[in-house]
């Protein structure tokens, strides 16, 4: 058979066409693969990144208190210094009082007298339960302010716990304290430092007391101060969610002393402990915030509340403020009535803008206000001279981080008033009325600036990260685009060759 030359060209040409179209098959196909697998993975990051908490959620994780990470080493041993700075009361008028020249007692705010803070965790022991257990330890130096050896003229505690104590108690017992306190010729103010009325001075009907006080609980201290108690280790252990088992509840108080719920009220709702300690807050919390965030004061038995009212610049971060309003004391309130102790089965409330958190401690005549009565009851005001209540130095609130919900700035302002509790037989009160408050100290704890090493965290943590979020937000959806659109121009263009392969070989 006879093959014409122009056969075997157009064997050849098709030939030639086939490999063409075979190779642009194949290379069309990869592509196609590629951009397919990079669309797909594109879209679950664009979903990741836009739908869920992915990032969020890592830098949450890190939060977890475990043993041998930077984040538990600075809770046990945080790395800055509270700031305390201490008003004292100091009465001016005392003699002119007592000799019916004043109808009222004046006071003097003395301060501040500046300490710092200087707190550990110590004891430490881990649970499977995804918790801890932990004691506080303090101590206190003073650093600045007033001078420590300021004499200041002040009621005389001991002697006004004494007669609330022996106040309901036999003829017998109170006719022995009277001849006791006549012996040590007790007086209702005395002269004191601040530094000794503060941390603890020496004084005879102290010494006397505290045997019959070891009977009904610890006195770890050898003089008598207002904030004696509050240096050394606490005796109270608590336990408290390490966030191992997801973040809900890092930071909450589990229990104290191995008990959820305080006997103290005599309500379940008020006994229960819940809570943090105030360094930290399942961040989730602080998602919607029309919900306050407590923080549980064991000293006083009772959780506080903290209410969103603003959002503020802290550090050049957008933070929310929390502030912690005198309607916690407004016993009006329904929810706050079971704060009220009970006296023979009925709640006897105090003024407005005071807690009585004497059945928390032992029955002592303490009551906790905000400082010069802000926000209390008026009658509280008119009792006493020198008072000047005023919002923006006397209130409290707390500066939240967006993100990790830890407190980058703040203050914490509470009052200490002594309740006068008279005792038919012990006159030493002189014309102190029964029931009336004085006030003592008033206290501001505050961070005045975060150490440069925790700056750069929650800088970073918000900054740093939402960058980085952003980033990978934007990035995922113009690779999921471009991908999507290489892949749609690589299939039309394998389209348009194949049709074009078709044609030629139709023709031919």
């Amino acid at each position: 058979m006879t093959i014409s030359v122009t056969d075997t060209a157009l064997d050849i040409e098709k030939k030639a066409i086939g490999r063409c179209a075979r190779r642009s098959h194949r290379l069309c196909i990869w592509l196609a693969w590629i951009y397919c697998g990079i669309f797909l993975i594109s879209s679950a990051g664009f979903y990741m990144f836009w739908y869920t908490d992915t990032i969020n959620n890592y830098i949450l994780s890190l939060m977890e208190l475990r043993n041998g990470t930077r984040t538990f080493d600075w809770w046990q041993r945080p790395p800055l210094k509270l700031k305390y700075k201490i008003y004292i009361f100091n009465y001016t008028n005392v003699d002119e009082f007592e000799a019916n020249e004043a109808s009222k007692l004046r006071v003097q705010e003395l301060g501040p007298y500046e300490y710092h803070e200087t707190i550990s965790r110590t004891n430490v022991v881990f649970h499977d339960n995804g918790t801890l257990t932990y004691q506080n330890k303090k101590s206190y130096e003073w650093v600045g302010g007033r001078p420590e050896n300021d004499v200041v003229l002040v009621p005389n505690v001991p002697l006004m716990f004494t007669t609330a104590y022996v106040r309901d108690l036999s003829f017998a017992v109170r006719f022995l304290t009277n001849t006791v306190l006549s012996t040590l010729q007790e007086q209702s103010f005395i002269n004191e430092t601040a530094n000794g009325f503060l941390w603890g001075y020496d004084t005879q009907l102290f010494h006397m007391a505290k045997p019959l006080l070891m009977l009904q609980r610890d006195v770890p201290f050898e003089k008598f101060g207002l904030l004696a108690m509050k240096t050394g280790i606490d005796k109270d252990r608590i336990t408290m969610h390490t966030g191992s088992r997801g973040v809900k509840n890092l930071g909450v108080i589990d229990r104290v002393n191995g008990v959820n719920s305080r006997v103290v009220w005599n309500d379940e709702r008020c006994d229960k402990i819940e809570g943090t300690e105030g360094s930290m807050f399942p961040p989730h919390l602080i998602q919607d915030t029309s919900k306050p965030l407590y923080v549980y004061a064991k000293d006083i038995c009772r959780k506080i509340p903290f209410h969103f009212t603003e959002q503020v610049t802290t550090y050049d971060i957008p933070s929310l403020r929390y502030k912690f309003t005198p309607d916690a004391f407004n016993f009006s309130n329904k929810q706050n009535e079971c704060f009220c102790p009970k006296v023979h089965d009925k709640r006897v409330c105090p003024p407005s803008g005071l807690f009585n958190m004497s059945v928390c401690d032992h029955d002592t005549p303490m009551l906790v206000s905000f400082p010069h009565f802000y926000g209390a009851d008026k009658s509280l005001l008119e009792q006493i001279d020198g008072l000047n209540p005023r919002q923006e130095d006397h209130e409290s609130y707390l500066d939240i981080h967006p993100r990790i919900a830890v407190p980058m700035a703040g203050r914490s302002r509470i009052q200490m008033n002594l309740e006068v509790r008279r005792a038919i037989g012990v006159p030493f009160l002189g014309n102190l009325k029964d029931g009336m408050i004085l006030p003592l100290i008033w206290f501001e704890i505050g961070i005045d600036e975060l150490p440069e090493q925790l700056l750069e965290i929650v800088q970073s943590a918000h900054f740093t990260v939402a960058n980085v979020e952003l980033a990978l937000q934007w990035g995922t959806l113009i690779t999921m685009i471009l991908s999507l659109s290489a892949l749609i121009a690589c299939l039309w263009k394998y389209r348009s060759k194949q049709d074009m392969v078709l044609r030629r070989n139709s023709f031919v």
